[in-house]
């Protein structure tokens, strides 16, 4: 390519130089030719002047000779005049020749051929008067002045003529000369051109020389470097032609080939080595590649070759192009992968073996965790209800030992199971909307009784600009905690133990709360302070016996916090207490605008108020909690230095109107405190609040006897302790009834009783769970499998349960089934009833599995009584509210003929109420039907299964029904299926509208 760009470059060289010497030598030949004529116009010019003077010297011979025979008379005298008269006619008419091109010099000819014709004719006279009157006479004419003007004439004509020659050729000398110069100019400059032109022609070639000298040395050195690719390579390497056949190999696939050289490959195709099958797969990905012009790289081939061997090579192919780039064929380079096949073969086969494996291990989990939790249901559930009956100290010590060890177990079983899920990869988050305040104090107050038994004060910091509303995992948030403050309170024999959040990073849409456990407990040593987040470690031996444990807790706490988007880490010295640190990550929602604060019946800010509390941490954090409400808390360590405060207060006519104390305080306790200032008639004004972080037996009879307005369990919500606030502020200290007392219970609304349909089949988890509702104020009523749910659910129709709480294994019908079946029937009526699944199966994906099932919520057995009381009474108390808030529905009169229906019937409402069960009960069964034959596409199965419904509708008259059942009979008559889908639409719309109907017709007649 660069020689051909050189050649180019050479030839338009070579061509300007001639140019430009064309140029030269027109220029030169215009120049001499110019030169000729020049010096042919000076010759011409010189032969004028030359002639002019031979002209003026016969003139002048003329007069000498006139002259002559005049004095002398002499006629000898007379020859030069004669020779002169003879030969000046010829000199004239050479010049008016010579003078052609020059109409001057033509004009000035005949003026001087004139003026010497004139001179001639005086000259012949003096002669004539010479010989006929002699000499005077003669001599009379020649003194006259006509001669000499005549002459003078001659003269001056003959040298007008001259110097205009002369001019003219002087004009001419100098043109040539100009010429001369012009043409030796352009010569040098030609041959300058040429020599530069020549110079580079030159440099160009022995450029192209050096650079085609190099070019070979490369290509020697890419011979080289291909022959030695060629020849050393471990991987075969081809070229071929467009017809398949090598053209060149390397010694690794001539050596595959058999061959002993690679050149003896030259010429032979695919088919000589290897099998039909794969030298023609091979020969039509060569057309391809030739046709498209598109590599296959890095696919995985299986070559079977003619002697039977079988192996496998990682092939790339690619198009071959000629200098021209036109494909001339293709080129390859395959590696021998056989033994990485095989090890991936025989990994995928392990792999598959290892899933079985698995597959069988969560099996096995999931059954050994139904059978385990079976029977622990039984003993915790029935422990928890002989507890509650009146025992000996002995028989309680015994039933109390025996909860706290199914406890342990259940602890124990819950940590393996997690962290099976966890290490399997089968543990998943579940997000939901939730209240992080609520979630973390709810959470504390189930540590407090733990932390008040071993006399730790146990707080929860949270400052004010914290978010509040989030969305992430808040049950696995719980676990984190409860284990980290579980941890704490175990190792820590006396002091607090705190619970802090801090807002770390907050985006549009995401927050990262960083969350801090510290307690004053024994610590960690610092080499051990890795060690106790992997599985089945703790700090040391000692604490093993001495505290116990599984050593699972941290790890899963760390694998938890992990997929939560944070990290966990510990500070910690022995003997100096430790602070577990973890980050996570949650979506922010936006507050819900019902959440916003009502007006309230007292102001708060501004309001005084005296914390007294001897634990510092407790103090900050309510300063913190009040200063944010605006009040303006005062703070006292113990019960003196409130009685001074309150003293101060009240000496400078500026009382506390709140005072907020703690119950256990050193030297001073709550009681005796409130005990003093009621005593106080300048203090007795003060509305007294206490906080304690576990009360014990009497201590709510006690504080209505001192008159304390509220007593209230630490950690307390903020939202509690506000709305406590409030409460004991409403009414005056004096008018506080000693009945009525502020307290956790009496914050939140009086319990709803509900109806509740329990379907299990276990006599145990039966009576464990029938007690435990039936405790707790609701109704249940027992169904041992889900054909039974069913029956029950027909026979208390029109709302008669609440919610049903469904096992998931029964025999006949299981939960599954059983769901399916209700949630159908829902269809029809409209209503829906909450379904909350039980089941002792605990592995990932048994709550999505429910949930896609139809059922609205989920509770893991062994049944503990906190999660089975929430999800009941919030999933029933939902549709009670809803039921409740739903506007009434008016009959829809345009259904069905109320009033004709009565008259048939003659009024009869028990036959009514007969008539509407038997078609209710027959009704999903002719849905099946039409649903089936539409499945079918058979049109004769659809007129059979719409005659039928058809005819029941028509007892009720039901208009809309009624009509959607007669085109449907219609179509299948027609035989035709066209349209019939949303016909079945739209009697299923009909039925939703028919239910609520018949059933208010039903009541009104019964009434």
């Amino acid at each position: 390519m660069k020689w051909a760009k050189s050649r180019k470059l050479m030839t338009a060289i070579f061509g300007t130089a001639l140019g430009i010497l064309a140029l030269v030598g027109a220029d030169t030949y215009r120049t001499i030719s110019n030169f000729i004529r020049s010096v042919d116009a000076m010759r011409e010019n010189h032969a004028v002047i030359e002639e002019l003077q031979r002209l003026l010297s016969k003139c002048k011979d003329l007069e000498t000779g006139q002259r002559g025979f005049v004095l002398t008379g002499r006629e000898d005298y007379l020859r030069p005049y004669e020779a002169a008269e003879a030969s000046i006619d010829t000199t004239l008419k050479n010049l008016e020749d010579m003078t052609a091109h020059d109409p001057e010099s033509q004009r000035t000819l005949r003026t001087l051929a004139v003026a010497i014709a004139a001179k001639r004719n005086e000259l012949q006279r003096t002669i004539i008067l010479r010989r006929e009157r002699g000499i005077g006479a003669a001599l009379n004419l020649v003194m006259t002045d006509e001669g000499k003007r005549s002459m003078d004439e001659i003269r001056n004509l003959t040298h007008a003529m001259q110097d205009r020659e002369q001019g003219s050729l002087r004009r001419r000398e100098q043109e040539t000369q100009a010429n001369a110069r012009n043409t030796v100019q352009v010569l040098l400059i030609g041959l300058a051109l040429c020599s530069l032109l020549l110079c580079s022609v030159f440099y160009l070639f022995d450029a192209e020389i050096r650079v085609r000298t190099r070019a070979e040395r490369e290509l020697d050195r890419e011979k080289l470097l291909l022959n030695d690719l060629l020849d050393n390579s471990i991987d075969s390497i081809y070229f071929k032609d467009k017809e398949s056949r090598f053209l060149r190999t390397s010694k690794s696939l001539a050596h595959n080939f058999g061959l002993t050289d690679s050149l003896a490959a030259v010429g032979k195709t695919d088919f000589d080595f290897f099998t039909e099958e794969h030298a023609r797969q091979a020969f039509e990905d060569e057309k391809e590649i030739m046709k498209t012009g598109r590599p296959l790289v890095g696919i995985a081939e299986k070559e079977t070759w003619k002697d039977g061997r079988e192996t496998w090579g990682s092939t790339t192919k690619m198009p071959l192009r000629d200098i021209q780039g036109n494909i001339a064929g293709t080129m390859g380079i395959s590696r021998d992968i056989t033994q990485s096949r095989r090890a991936e073969l025989d990994l995928k086969a392990a792999k598959e073996a290892a899933e079985s494996a698995n597959r069988s291990k969560s099996e096995f989990l999931a059954n050994m965790s139904h059978e385990i939790r079976t029977p622990m249901n039984g003993i915790i559930g029935m422990t928890d209800l002989a507890l509650d009956t009146e025992l000996t100290p002995e028989q309680r010590e015994y039933l109390e030992t025996v909860k706290a060890s199914a406890d342990s177990l259940l602890t124990i079983m819950n940590d393996i199971l997690d962290f099976s899920k966890i290490e399997a990869g089968k543990f998943e988050l579940d997000p939901i909307d939730f209240n992080l305040r609520d979630s973390i104090a709810d959470t504390t107050k189930t540590m407090a009784l733990r932390a008040d038994q071993q006399g730790l004060e146990l707080a929860l910091e949270v400052p004010a600009d914290t978010p509040d509303f989030l969305v992430g995992d808040a049950a696995r948030l719980r676990q984190i905690l409860v284990n980290l403050l579980g941890n704490s309170i175990k190792f820590t024999p006396k002091g607090e133990v705190v619970l802090g959040v801090q807002t770390e990073e907050v985006t549009a849409d995401r927050v990262v709360l960083h969350f801090s456990v510290r307690d004053t407990g024994i610590g960690i040593a610092k080499d051990r302070q890795k060690l106790i987040f992997e599985a089945f470690t703790q700090a040391d031996s000692s604490t093993t016996r001495k505290f116990g444990g599984t050593g699972l807790g941290l790890t899963i706490t760390t694998r938890l916090v992990k997929l939560m988007g944070g990290r966990i880490w510990v500070e910690s010295e022995p003997g100096n207490g430790s602070t577990f640190h973890f980050t996570a990550s949650f979506g922010l929602r936006k507050v819900p605008a019902t959440l916003a604060p009502a007006p309230e019946s007292v102001d708060l800010r501004g309001l005084r108020v005296l914390v007294v509390d001897d634990n510092s941490t407790n103090r900050r954090i309510l300063n913190e909690v009040l200063v944010n409400w605006q009040m303006l808390p005062t703070l006292a360590e113990g019960g003196q230095q409130a009685l001074a405060a309150l003293q101060q207060a009240k000496e400078s006519a500026n009382t506390f109107p709140l005072v907020l104390t703690d119950r256990q305080m050193p030297d001073m306790d709550g009681f005796a405190l409130a005990e003093q200032i009621k005593e106080d008639p300048g203090m007795a004004g003060a509305t007294i609040m206490m906080l304690t972080s576990a009360g014990q037996r009497g201590d709510a009879a006690r504080c209505r006897q001192l008159g304390i307005a509220a007593f209230l369990t630490k950690p307390i919500k903020q939202s509690e302790l506000r709305q406590a606030i409030l409460l004991a502020l409403t009414d005056s200290p004096g008018k506080v009834s000693k009945t009525t007392l502020v307290t956790r219970h009496s914050l939140r609304e009086a319990p709803q009783h509900f109806r509740i349909l329990l379907a299990e089949d276990n006599a145990v988890n039966q009576t464990l769970a029938v007690t435990l509702l039936e405790k707790r104020g609701h109704t249940v009523v027992v169904a041992n499998n889900g054909r039974q749910a069913l029956e029950l659910l027909e026979e208390f129709t029109s709302g008669g349960f609440d919610l049903v709480l469904m096992d998931v294994q029964m025999p006949e019908m299981d939960g599954f089934e059983a769901t399916a079946a209700i949630r159908e029937k829902e269809k029809l009526t409209g209503r829906h009833i909450p379904i909350v699944a039980m089941t002792a199966h605990a592995l990932k994906g048994d709550e999505g599995l429910c949930l896609a099932a139809g059922m609205d919520g989920y509770i893991a057995k062994p049944i503990r009584s906190e999660a089975l009381f929430r999800t009941v009474e919030a999933h029933a108390r939902k549709a009670r509210l809803a039921m409740e808030t739903a506007p009434a529905q008016p009959i829809p009169t345009e259904t069905f003929d109320a009033t004709a229906l009565l008259n048939s019937l003659d009024g009869d409402a028990r036959l009514l109420q007969t008539l509407v069960e038997v078609f209710w009960g027959a009704c999903p069964g002719m849905l099946s039907a039409i649903q089936e034959a539409l499945e079918a596409e058979s049109p004769k199965a659809l007129m059979r299964a719409a005659h039928a419904l058809k005819g029941s509708l028509s007892n009720f008259g039901a208009n809309s029904a009624l009509q959607a059942a007669r085109k449907l009979e219609k179509l299948g008559e027609e035989g035709t299926m066209a349209g019939a889908a949303e016909l079945f639409a739209e009697l299923q719309a009909g039925l939703l509208k028919l239910k609520p109907a018949l059933t208010a017709l039903e009541k009104e007649a019964g009434a």
